[in-house]
């Protein structure tokens, strides 16, 4: 990454690497930053292939379940 955001990636990959998966807000707490800036980093580092998104959760009530894909 380029710019301000060049270190804070390496940050988030080594709070990650000490403490194990967490949440933006987790992250954002730890480093001082807010949420929204944690998520475009971590948009960033998936991008590249350096870290995985497996969960994203929706802020609004479902009306019927997804299926599970395998």
């Amino acid at each position: 990454m380029d710019g301000w955001w060049e270190g804070i990636d390496e940050e988030i990959l080594e709070t990650l690497t000490a403490a194990g998966p967490a949440d933006p807000a987790d992250l954002a707490r730890a480093l001082g930053m807010s949420a929204q800036a944690v998520c475009s980093c971590l948009a960033m580092l998936s991008a590249e292939g350096k870290v995985r998104i497996r969960s994203v959760e929706a802020t609004v009530p479902s009306r019927r379940p997804l299926a599970r894909v395998a």
